[in-house]
């Protein structure tokens, strides 16, 4: 969708600001879906609610806050001062519907010192609102996930609360469109009211706040029922956890208190209705592949020791002394990215020991040099501050293989497990393979208490990958019944025979 940036005081009603973003699902978004109307703006000149400092995300020039009222949103939103994003078109019969529908039909003031907001500020020359248009409609979504309503005040940081009541029509909303992760909340009651709300009544006695995950301001709700999954997409809670929103708060308040964290949960025991069996199941998966989907949602990321032979092989050492050896490679390849992997693992099984020699990486002690960053990365992991010192010392390694091994603890290579590429160490890896290292510490993401695997000769590992590859691609070309596939080793020796599948050019169905 194009959008339109405008500052904070620069919005106005009608347009569809941002208030959510990239709902993980495997369906994609629906038209308009992270857009909502806004139906009142008012600007606060140097509030007397917030705690002076840093700016607390407030514009530093004016200190000046923005509150508006969103279509659908269960209160007011304080909004951090910069850029916010507002949808340039939106379909126009949820323009209309909107129009005649709104949230909150009455201009009242909401903040102590607000003033409304209805003319466009400087810098803004366009008129409120997108552009209308027509829109497609998503697919239909048969049982949606289950919900339950309790107190705003009982909000845990965790639930997933509905910010957006209705998207017209309401049968295209996503299965779970409309919900978003809370990532903090704050309570202020009390004589704290009046400081806050230009009518302390409308608080019911509390208000909440709360920071939602895609929303880039705080949240003010009232104590009045809110509504909230049972049971979320977990592929889409791993997801925000991993890249969570905005933790903290924007804005420091006057008289804001943050609710212990297990009282909240015993509130929540309480109110929460059990999950219907195979909830989770509601949500279609992302993957298709279970291992992919077991590894993001029990995955941890950190270093661990990793077999060198699982590693992928490298996809361009252009700085290697026999790249151009590796591009003739290859040429005789079909035109597939994962070709040059092969190709450099091809080259592998050709190299002598002289070859490696040549190379500036392949000077090192590898052997002593893994060795040692493993037992760094071990007490380190271990949290033994004597056995971390010892190991860090090194005193056994010359000064230049001290540096490599360090910096495989300290600048390590990346690789996620069963993922088709490493970073930050192509050249490293293949030093190790050609000195035989059998494991080595990586950072990445990996399911914990697994198997370590046994390794495998690199020379070996090569050469499997080669044929592999090579029967894969006779595979593609001739089907998997042909009696010739089983001549990919012909292909692996005579090179040239690969002239003979040019025509073809297609992919191999599968990769090692």
């Amino acid at each position: 969708m194009m959008r339109q940036v405008h500052r904070a005081q620069q919005l106005l009603p009608g347009d569809y600001i941002r208030t959510g973003f990239e709902r993980f699902n495997a369906d994609g978004p629906r038209e308009g879906e992270y857009y909502a109307r806004i139906e009142h703006v008012e600007h606060i000149e140097r509030p007397g609610f917030v705690i002076s400092g840093d700016g607390f995300g407030l514009d530093r020039i004016v200190r000046r806050m923005v509150g508006v009222r969103i279509q659908g949103m269960p209160g007011p939103v304080l909004l951090r001062a910069g850029d916010h994003y507002a949808a340039s078109a939106i379909d126009e019969e949820r323009q209309r519907w909107d129009r005649l529908h709104p949230t909150w039909p009455e201009a009242t003031p909401m903040f102590v010192g607000g003033k409304a907001a209805t003319a466009p500020a400087w810098g803004r020359d366009e008129a409120p609102g997108p552009e209308a248009i027509r829109s497609s409609r998503g697919s239909k979504v048969g049982r949606r996930p289950m919900t339950f309503e309790k107190p705003a005040s009982a909000l845990c940081v965790g639930d997933y609360l509905q910010t957006q009541g209705c998207r017209f029509p309401a049968e295209d909303m996503g299965l779970d469109e409309g919900f978003w992760r809370v990532e903090w909340i704050a309570h202020i009651e009390g004589s704290a009211l009046p400081g806050l709300l230009a009518d302390p009544d409308w608080a019911r006695g509390k208000v909440t706040l709360a920071n939602v995950y895609g929303l880039s301001g705080v949240l003010v709700i009232p104590e009045t029922t809110v509504r909230v999954l049972v049971v979320p997409n977990p592929e889409r809670l791993r997801n925000e956890l991993d890249g969570p929103w905005h933790e903290k708060p924007y804005f420091q308040f006057d008289g804001a208190i943050v609710p212990d964290n297990d009282d909240q949960q015993r509130k929540d025991a309480v109110l929460r209705p059990p999950a219907p069996e195979n909830e989770a199941d509601l949500y279609p998966s992302s993957f298709s592949n279970p291992s992919d989907r077991a590894l993001f949602l029990n995955g941890v990321t950190g270093i661990r020791p990793v077999a060198v032979s699982r590693l992928p092989w490298p996809h361009r050492l252009s700085k290697c002394s026999h790249f151009q050896r590796v591009e003739a490679i290859e040429k005789t390849y079909p035109e597939d990215w994962y070709a040059g992997q092969v190709a450099h693992a091809e080259l592998f099984t050709r190299l002598t020991q002289e070859d490696f020699a040549a190379c500036p990486y392949h000077q090192g002690d590898w052997t002593a040099i893994a060795e040692a960053a493993n037992e760094l990365a071990a007490a380190e992991l271990e949290g033994d501050p004597e056995r971390a010192g010892a190991a860090y010392a090194m005193e056994h390694l010359e000064e230049a293989d001290r540096e490599w091994a360090r910096a495989l603890v300290h600048d390590p290579i990346c690789w996620d497990d069963n993922h088709d590429s490493l970073t930050n160490g192509q050249h490293r890896t293949c030093a190790l393979r050609a000195a035989g290292v059998p494991y080595l510490p990586v950072e990445g993401r990996y399911l914990p208490d697994t198997a370590m695997p046994d390794t495998v000769d690199a020379r070996t590992h090569a050469q499997q990958t080669v044929g592999e590859y090579w029967r894969d691609v006779l595979t593609a070309v001739l089907g998997p019944t042909h009696p010739l596939v089983d001549a990919a080793h012909l292909l692996v020796r005579f090179p040239a025979l690969r002239r003979l599948l040019s025509s073809a050019r297609r992919p191999p169905s599968a990769k090692p």
